[in-house]
């Protein structure tokens, strides 16, 4: 069954994207077979959604490994979960021992996932970001893809009163998203602190202040040669100026794997982050008070 299924998710991709997964096939392809690479590795990374987990899967692609979640390489098996960003022995399990392959996920730190983590041979991951922006991230995600079940929640609303009600209205009834988010930050952060050296932990607030030594910290974490970390981020800081002159909607559509960011998103984060109210009820909906934004 999960052959047939991955044969339609290709056929979907190659009818809607047809030049783009053809060269992504070729890449992996030879990414597999033709690599110089001395040792395999499998990459988990597991990261809060907004916190840069994009561009973390951006440099994986290009120094080397293969995307598990997309690839015509790859079989991506996402039944059965109890909770739809779990992983499972049945998705874990497909991921082939002995090629580099990078699985991105946005797992909470549940001892059920942690026990899979556990019995795996995986480099890990984590990635994180300032609790604030992330739910500004994910509000403007939100009202800019038509296609995502809480975009009729927050349409026809202006900027804060969106925000706001963002925070604390999901389509999931029995979620209210600012807690899921939060307690998602401060459950993995409490398994890395007793943990320490199974995992990477990333912060793209760091990323905004040193870019260089980010991107050097997962190549020294992959044991790889932390030089061509200044060609690599050259060439992702163009890519980035390239989607920001485009709107998300756009950028979310006319690429085979979506990519989020765009030109709006910096002039909506300072309306909101100027605006008293807003930041006013954030602060109020926040339990921890290191996660509160400093007026």
């Amino acid at each position: 069954m999960i052959l047939l299924i991955h044969i339609y998710r290709c056929l979907k991709r190659f009818l809607k994207f047809p030049i783009q997964f053809s060269k992504n096939f070729f890449s992996d392809f030879k990414k597999d077979y033709f690599s110089n690479n001395a040792q395999s590795q499998i990459v988990l990374i597991l990261g809060l959604p907004k916190s840069g987990t994009t561009m973390i899967e951006w440099i994986l692609d290009e120094i080397g490994y293969v995307n598990q979640t997309v690839s015509s390489l790859r079989l991506f098996d996402v039944r059965n979960l109890k909770h739809h960003h779990d992983l499972s022995s049945q998705m874990l399990n497909l991921i082939p021992k002995n090629k580099n392959t990078f699985l991105k996920r946005h797992t909470e730190a549940s001892k059920r996932n942690l026990d899979l983590i556990s019995n795996g041979n995986f480099k890990v991951i984590v990635s994180i970001r300032n609790l604030l922006d992330v739910m500004i991230s994910r509000y403007l995600h939100m009202i800019s893809d038509k296609s995502l079940p809480q975009y009729n929640l927050y349409k026809g609303l202006n900027y804060i009163d969106g925000f706001k009600k963002s925070l604390i209205i999901n389509h999931r009834q029995n979620e209210i998203p600012i807690n899921v988010f939060e307690n998602w930050i401060e459950n993995w952060l409490r398994e890395i602190n007793h943990n320490k050296q199974k995992y990477c932990l990333l912060n793209y607030d760091d990323y905004k202040k040193d870019k260089l030594q980010y991107y050097k910290k997962i190549f020294h974490f992959l044991g790889l040669d932390s030089h061509k970390a200044v060609v690599l981020l050259k060439k992702n800081l163009s890519h980035e100026n390239e989607l920001k002159t485009q709107s998300l909607e756009k950028n979310l559509k006319k690429n085979l794997n979506a990519q989020t960011f765009n030109k709006n998103s910096s002039k909506v984060r300072d309306i909101i982050k100027a605006n008293n109210d807003a930041i006013t009820f954030f602060n109020s909906k926040v339990k921890n008070e290191k996660n509160k934004f400093k007026l």
